[in-house]
């Protein structure tokens, strides 16, 4: 058994979806199996991912300590062999454990719950003697010193550290000092470069036509994060954003349909949640495109059905351009040779597309009011016929490279 941790397919975030979908397709390329994922459900099923069977097993941060999928719990039972946990009894038979940390999420940026939670799935692996490799990732920062030191005790005990940004690649030498060892620690790329695209089995009529590539008019992409612009106010504070992202996005929307009288819009949410949700990027496209349909009339669209990552890839695939603050939103943009232009919130947006030579498509909506961040969509709308030639010359090589890297971890899961 192989075992992917925190990168749960069932959490409505496609960009985790994409990281879980990257790597256990990759594996099941490369004929290397069972598989299984830790999720959000209670005991143990199987599921038809398209390209393998894949074993899930429930492994949630939650307070029902006597129920068999709570992580604390797991992780005392697997110390006595596992029983009655099936999780428990999942991960011990695993011959490597995989741990993507949600992409992001290794860190204690996000409060001590989800920092406790990253260290107890990592050390599930470590207590128990089994292999566990970090998938490519971003790392840190830790702005607690005692956080530092257990994160780093992971990091040294981990059998094979991959990471997706320079600075992640930095963190990790300059905390594991003459413990670094280059076959072991790897600056890679976001698995997400690789991910396989499926076209949807089911499009509305109108959105047929729209993705269409005889479609005769130009269609813009764009993702409306709800963790941004449902509460604008408190993002503003908490992100450090120069502007209210709801004025961002329309701006930027307004730049896109006024560049040209055919122009169409199309919003692409990358997080499935109930529109009332605060990080629902449904609900966030929505209220866009209600405020957007009296200036532009039958020209603004919210893309609907909640499509998997695979499916989402699809459809970027077939735009003109595309925007956006969710990240693997942009990543699956670019990488099926989309010309794309970044919202980066955080460094992690820059630190990725600077690993993938892209570094001059990110716009900084922390130094970016609205009207300068349209006049930046403007710029980068104009150039997409260069973005999507350039973007053509890159994407061999960095598609080799990400094939390269999971022939890696394979051989480092070994037979």
């Amino acid at each position: 058994m192989i075992t992917l941790l925190n990168a749960a397919p069932d959490t409505g975030n496609q960009g985790v979806s994409a990281l879980c979908l990257s790597a256990l397709s990759g594996l099941a390329a490369r004929a290397m199996g069972p598989l299984a994922v830790a999720d959000h459900g209670q005991g143990v099923r199987t599921s038809d991912f398209g390209f393998a069977q894949v074993r899930r097993f429930g492994l949630t941060n939650h307070r029902r300590y006597w129920r068999g999928d709570n992580l604390r719990t797991v992780r005392r039972l697997a110390m006595v062999g596992g029983w009655p946990s099936a999780s428990a009894r999942t991960i011990l038979a695993s011959r490597a454990v995989l741990d993507v940390s949600g992409g992001d999420s290794f860190t204690d940026l996000y409060g001590p719950r989800r920092f406790r939670a990253m260290v107890e799935t990592k050390r599930l692996a470590l207590d128990n003697g089994l292999p566990l490799i970090l998938l490519p990732q971003t790392l840190g920062p830790f702005r607690d010193p005692a956080n530092l030191a257990e994160a780093t005790k992971i990091l040294r005990a981990a059998q094979t550290v991959w990471v997706r940004d320079a600075a992640s690649f930095d963190f990790l030498r300059e905390v594991l000092g003459t413990a670094f060892d280059p076959a072991r620690h790897v600056l890679g790329l976001d698995m997400a470069v690789a991910l396989p695209w499926r076209k949807p089995e089911s499009l509305s009529p109108k959105m047929a036509v729209w993705l269409s590539q005889a479609r005769g008019f130009p269609v813009a992409g764009m993702n409306v994060s709800g963790l941004l612009a449902q509460e604008a106010d408190q993002a503003r504070a908490d992100f450090g954003l120069a502007d209210r992202h709801d004025a961002q996005v329309y701006a930027a929307a307004e730049a896109i349909l006024n560049s040209h009288p055919r122009m169409r819009l199309l919003l692409v949410p990358h997080v499935h949640r109930d529109p009332a949700d605060r990080e629902s990027d449904l609900g966030a496209s929505l209220t866009l495109k209600t405020r957007l349909d009296a200036a532009f009339p039958d020209r603004v669209e919210v893309l609907t059905g909640n499509l998997g990552a695979m499916e989402l890839k699809w459809v970027l695939s077939r735009l003109t351009w595309f925007a956006g603050a969710r990240m693997h939103a942009t990543i699956g943009a670019f990488s099926s040779g989309t010309p794309t232009l970044a919202f980066g919130y955080s460094n992690k947006a820059a630190g990725v597309f600077h690993r993938c030579g892209l570094g001059d498509h990110v716009a900084d909506l922390r130094r970016l009011d609205a009207q300068a961040l349209a006049q930046a969509v403007a710029v980068s709308l104009s150039a997409r016929d260069a973005i999507r030639a350039d973007l053509a010359r890159r994407l061999p090589a960095l598609r080799a490279e990400a094939e390269a890297q999971m022939d890696a971890i394979a051989a480092q899961i070994g037979c």
